[in-house]
């Protein structure tokens, strides 16, 4: 069947519908013949009764005859109760086999006579003579003929209108696939056009029908895979071109800095010195690079992870172990207190889960924590009595609900709308967790809530500070 892939969809269609047109004309030629048989069949057997009716009456009044036997087509005989003819019309083929017709019965018969087929009815008279036959017979020619010519007609019949069928799909196909057509050459020019993703209108998609057929589906959902692919696009080139301005700085630091150790060659300290601040520029470069994979991992598709309830809980509690060594580990920094809390007595169902990995929602925490940490550190003010963060997640119907609170300067009220976006760092510059983000962490964050079909939300507390509270749907395991 590999030659049948091969054709067009049109020309499928129209030999599809020429089998099953020929299969439908075929059955009904066969039934149409059955049913006409049997309508002769029966009328031949209304005939003979007919037929041996006044002959087996008049042999009945008088069984010693005359017998006055029909003709006109008529093929009638009469036998006494030894077998003796006393009269006959019938043929004399059909005659000498009256003593095999005699043991037929009542019912009607058919036999075949050189050739020639007979329907013979024998009618048993019971008279004062004795029991005596009355036997009919008709020729089955003229039957045999009628269902021929009728076969013969049916087939011209039924070829005709298969030719007729197979010519009305190949036009029907051509007239329902033309919109395909027509979506396929403009789909070719939207391709080899230049036409940008953020032009207004319908310019570069897909012309929709009125009509709410399969096609205007069809239009609507490949206008919208063209959406997503030059918002893809898009996302691609702006990434490139941010990548592009946010390592060209450190790129360009790290070559000085490196012209600088080869300056001071001479000079062990001066070089040591350069060493570590080309160390620190590499790892800033390394981080950048690690949270741009992990981006793009994260925008190549939803994730497929499911956590519970628990594993939820031990991430957090997992979160805050890490970041409080992160305030330890740096002896000269202003402490600060890192807590949690959740409420054990509410919990989502059993089956409940939020559609991350826990390695995801790890690092969600430690984004929100690192960089709620980085911002206390950074602050210019003089610091209140005790610097906190704190970190909290509730159950509310079917969301998770993820709240981190510190007591940092907040953020600029202006920046906060755009604060989600990659590479936007405000002043103060809240980053991620390494030192000298690239301004990617609350993008991660932003990234992996989309994902998992949630959500984040940024506001500065009455209190001060930051509220970043990040809302998880839970969805049946």
């Amino acid at each position: 069947m590999t030659w049948l892939r091969r054709l067009s969809i049109t020309a499928r269609i129209t030999i599809g519908s020429l089998v099953v047109a020929t299969l439908f004309g075929l059955v009904a030629v066969v039934v149409i013949r059955v049913g006409v048989a049997s309508i002769l069949h029966n009328a031949t057997n209304t005939l003979l009764t007919n037929d041996v009716t006044a002959p087996a009456a008049s042999v009945e009044a008088n069984p010693a005859g005359p017998f006055d036997l029909p003709g006109g087509g008529q093929e009638l005989a009469v036998v006494d109760a030894d077998g003796n003819v006393l009269a006959s019309t019938l043929p004399e083929s059909v005659e000498d086999r009256i003593p095999r017709l005699l043991r037929l019965g009542p019912l009607p018969a058919t036999i075949e006579v050189n050739g020639d087929t007979y329907d013979v009815l024998v009618r048993s008279v019971a008279t004062t003579a004795g029991e005596m036959h009355v036997i009919a017979a008709r020729n089955d020619e003229t039957t045999s003929l009628i269902l021929d010519r009728l076969t013969l007609a049916l087939l011209v019949g039924a070829l005709a209108l298969i030719l007729g069928f197979g010519a009305a799909s190949w036009l029907l196909a051509r007239a329902a696939l033309r919109p395909v057509s027509r979506m396929r050459e403009q789909a070719d020019r939207i391709a080899g056009s230049e036409r940008s993703s953020s032009e207004d209108g319908p310019k570069g998609l897909l012309t929709v029908g009125p009509a709410q057929d399969e096609l205007s589906e069809l239009a609507t959902t490949l206008n919208d895979l063209i959406r997503r692919l030059r918002a893809s696009a898009d996302r691609e080139r702006q990434m490139v071109s941010d990548a592009s301005h946010e390592l060209r700085t450190p790129l360009a630091v790290l070559r000085g800095q490196l012209e600088l150790a080869e300056l001071d060659a001479g000079d062990a300290d001066a070089l040591l010195d350069d060493i570590r601040s080309s160390h620190s520029t590499a790892l800033r470069l390394g981080q950048l690079a690690n949270n741009l994979l992990e981006l793009s991992r994260i925008e190549a598709g939803p994730s497929s992870g499911r956590i519970d309830w628990r594993t939820l809980v031990d991430e957090l509690t997992d979160a805050i172990d890490r970041a409080r060594l992160l305030v330890s580990s740096d002896e000269d920094a202003r402490p600060i207190s890192v807590d949690f809390d959740y409420d054990p007595k509410r919990r989502p169902d059993a089956d409940a889960r939020v559609a991350l990995s826990p390695t995801d929602f790890g690092r969600i925490l430690d984004n929100l924590l690192g960089n709620a940490i980085t911002a206390i550190r950074g602050q210019a003010a003089d610091p209140g009595p005790e610097d906190v963060v704190s970190a909290s997640l509730n159950v509310e119907a079917r969301w998770v609900v993820l709240t981190v609170h510190d007591s940092g300067p907040g953020m600029p009220e202006h920046f906060i709308p755009v604060a989600l976006d990659r590479f936007t760092r405000a002043d103060g510059a809240r980053t991620s967790t390494s030192g000298g983000g690239g301004g990617l962490g609350l993008a991660i964050v932003a990234a992996l809530a989309g994902a998992a079909g949630g959500s984040v939300q940024l506001a500065n507390a009455p209190s001060g500070g930051l509220v970043v509270t990040v809302r998880l749907p839970l969805v049946r395991a």
